[in-house]
């Protein structure tokens, strides 16, 4: 169960990359898209939504990341809170789903309760 462990630890800090990326994306695509936009009204709207949706994009992208590097060193408030963002990550269609079912499965499981449990 070590390796499921280590596994999904190090998928988590990528992915959590990638989502700090996209949130970025977001951010500038926002910005950019408001500026095109032509009028004040809907730059600040576009702009002000963009802001909203890479803030939460990237703080659970943020946290998916700090629970990962937990996760290598079996912390066990990092299970708790991989436990949470990969609840979040069953709704993002089709990798998502499959990442945070296995996560649920590998973390939910009795040996790796026990493995965190020891760690403590």
């Amino acid at each position: 169960m070590r390796s499921h462990i280590k596994f999904v630890a190090i998928v988590n800090i990528l992915y959590s990359a990638l989502g700090l990326l996209g949130a970025a994306s977001v951010l500038v695509g926002g910005i950019f898209g408001g500026l095109m936009s032509g009028g004040v009204i809907s730059f600040l709207a576009v702009t002000a939504t963009s802001v909203v949706a890479a803030c939460v994009l990237g703080a659970f992208s943020l946290f998916g990341m700090i629970a990962g590097f937990g996760l290598l060193s079996h912390q066990q408030w990092a299970r708790y809170v991989t436990i949470v963002v990969s609840a979040f990550r069953l709704f993002q269609l089709p990798l998502g789903t499959a990442f945070g079912a296995y996560s649920l499965w590998v973390l939910f499981n009795d040996e790796t309760r026990d493995i965190f449990n020891a760690a403590s």
